[in-house]
């Protein structure tokens, strides 16, 4: 969320313009609309010391100076401000919270939970309740609680603002929360629940949520995979890969994610031949997605090479080419555990072709590696 969808700045500075101050107010906003964020701060301080300024003006440029020390890093002194702003009156109105709660969105989920809750028992609270701002509220609840990862109350909170969504046939967010709330519930292993929601996401999707849509398809994929129901993930799988090819998410996550869980799925069933063209479109794609986690790039790269080993034709050099892409990946991690089993697997494969100089050399790896856990326990 940015800082121009949070509140409009020109419209709520608007009445306080006078000839004595409009240049440096202009100046303050124009400073913010461009992202020059410790120039407003700086431009701010200057106004306060050469103007009298009244109660809300005051409560307006410390919601600028919140925004701003989010947006340069310094999220605690944001979050104080923004908890004293909150605290400070005792009959806040329901827009005030929702204004503090998304602003305490760029900087502490905690706080976020205590003052979108305050708001919402201000909404349910009235006759007639406004659906609209209840919905917003719990959606921005659901997600605070999914940063916090308390997965259960994000749950809770997606499928109350669901509802009121879907009395205002909000359908982009409707849509939103399925795809949400099937992700949610596939990550605390609730697959049935999670593929209800995905189903009712791909139903709702059309033409402008392609993307969703896409992403949906390997979401389900991937449940009915860890199912073993192997036959309905690649029927999901075959048609997401066949969408992403001809659309813009090629080469991205999604498209690196599909060919992965291809992959993983006839590697689960020790059908390697027909695992090893998914792994090699997979390894392609995923130097080119920005921020890739190494782990599964390392996981990727030893599934690849054991199945090199193992496929009806052994490729040995080629497997041992990748052992190693795959170790040096997972050093990268501080999953020592992981990194532990993938050594153990490196050093067989090199006793198993007899190649003595690889195999002491991550021998080594994992003695160190050994001595160093001994010495942080």
């Amino acid at each position: 969320m940015s800082t121009t969808d949070i509140f409009n700045l020109e419209e709520s500075i608007k009445e306080y313009l006078n000839e004595d101050n409009k240049t440096e107010l202009d100046g303050i906003v124009d400073a913010f609309k461009r992202g020059t964020f410790l120039n407003v701060l700086s431009k701010i301080k200057g106004f306060r010391e050469n103007h009298k300024i009244n109660k809300e003006l005051a409560r307006i440029l410390s919601l600028i100076e919140a925004a701003c020390h989010s947006q340069i890093g310094e999220s605690k002194q944001a979050a104080v401000m923004i908890r004293n702003m909150y605290e400070e009156s005792e009959n806040q109105s329901i827009d005030d919270l929702i204004l503090y709660g998304n602003l305490a969105f760029m900087c502490d989920y905690k706080l976020v939970r205590k003052i979108m809750s305050d708001a919402v028992s201000q909404i349910e609270s009235q006759e007639p309740v406004d659906k609209t701002k209840a919905a917003f509220t719990y959606l921005v609840l659901g997600e605070a609680e999914e940063h916090l990862e308390k997965y259960v109350r994000a749950i809770k909170y997606y499928k109350r603002g669901l509802n009121y969504m879907q009395e205002e046939q909000d359908n982009q967010n409707v849509l939103f929360l399925h795809f949400k709330l099937g992700a949610l519930h596939s990550i605390i292993n609730e697959t049935d629940e999670a593929i209800v929601h995905l189903q009712k996401t791909l139903e709702l999707a059309n033409e402008t949520n392609l993307e969703i849509k896409m992403n949906c398809l390997v979401s389900i994929a991937k449940i009915y995979g860890r199912k073993n129901e192997y036959e309905q993930a690649y029927s999901y799988l075959k048609e997401a890969i066949s969408m992403i090819e001809s659309s813009s998410l090629v080469s991205k996550r999604v498209h690196a994610e599909a060919y992965t869980e291809m992959a993983y799925n006839y590697f689960e069933q020790t059908q390697f031949d027909e695992a090893i063209p998914y792994y090699e479109k997979a390894i392609a794609i995923y130097p080119k997605i920005l921020n890739y986690s190494a782990r599964e790039f390392g996981m990727i790269y030893m599934q690849y090479a054991y199945s090199m080993e193992h496929k009806e034709q052994s490729d040995k050099l080629l497997a041992a080419i990748h052992y190693e892409k795959a170790i040096e990946q997972l050093e990268k991690t501080n999953d020592q555990e992981l990194l532990a089993g993938a050594l153990g697997d490196t050093i067989l494969f090199f006793e198993n072709i007899g190649n003595k100089k690889k195999k002491r050399f991550y021998e080594n790896k994992f003695v160190k590696l050994t001595n160093e856990k001994a010495h942080i326990r």
